[in-house]
C-alpha cells in the first residue's frame, strides 16, 4: 500500500515539474518593445497608417522598430496597411 502511495506521488512530481519549467521559462522570456500610438501599443515590427485624409484618400504609414516609430512611404486608399492602434 505504502508503494502505491509513493508511486503516486512521484508520477505526480514527474507530471508537474515539465509545466513548472516551461511557465518559468516563459517568465523569463523578454517580449520584443512595442511602440506607443495615441495611448495604444503598436506591435514591433508591424507598419500601420495614421493621419489619414477623407477627402484625397492618403494615408501616411510609419514602422514600429525597437520601440521607435519611423515614418516610411505613404500609401493611398486600399493599398494602405491597417491603423495604429486599431
Amino acid at each position: 500500500m505504502r508503494i502505491m502511495s509513493v508511486v503516486k506521488v512521484a508520477l505526480a512530481i514527474g507530471v508537474a515539474l515539465p509545466f513548472g519549467v516551461s511557465v518559468a521559462s516563459a517568465k523569463m522570456m523578454k517580449l520584443p518593445p512595442a511602440c506607443a500610438f495615441e495611448k495604444k501599443a503598436v506591435t514591433n515590427g508591424i507598419i500601420c497608417s495614421y493621419q489619414c485624409n477623407a477627402q484625397t484618400n492618403w494615408c501616411a504609414q510609419q514602422l514600429c522598430i525597437n520601440g521607435a516609430l519611423s515614418q516610411v512611404v505613404p500609401c493611398f486608399g486600399g493599398f494602405c496597411s491597417p491603423k495604429c492602434g486599431g
